[in-house]
């Protein structure tokens, strides 16, 4: 693998877990409560960012979309379990606009790069 690769990967993989852990936490502090939205789409958009980043062909950057989508409706199911608060719908709302923003910037970045960016996944 190389090692650029090898760095967005690792990278990809403390920014889910950050993203997990944050969002399963039980009490949040004053400063987060306030950025909460913002929040949302920061995590949201650099997860999918990250995971298109490793995708070799355009069904793999589906996934990875749909993969990001399902990742915060999971998240806020959890939480729902967990702490008994309802779902919070607008939660979702936000991370699923975060993450189509982030697929369409990334899509038309491509598309002004030439069509194609290379591949940065194993070969």
């Amino acid at each position: 693998m190389k090692k650029r690769a090898r760095i967005i990967r690792r990278i990809t993989q403390a920014w889910l877990l950050l993203l997990i852990v944050g969002s399963l936490q039980p009490a949040r502090p004053g400063p987060v409560v306030g950025l909460h939205r913002e929040i949302h789409w920061l995590a949201f958009a650099g997860a999918t960012f990250l995971l298109l980043l490793l995708s070799r062909n355009r069904r793999q950057e589906i996934r990875s979309a749909i993969g990001a989508f399902l990742l915060g409706l999971s998240l806020e199911w959890v939480q729902h379990l967990i702490y008994r608060h309802p779902m919070e719908w607008r939660d979702v709302r936000d991370d699923t606009l975060a993450i189509l923003a982030a697929f369409a910037l990334y899509q038309f970045t491509r598309w002004r790069a030439g069509g194609s960016m290379p591949p940065v996944g194993p070969a």
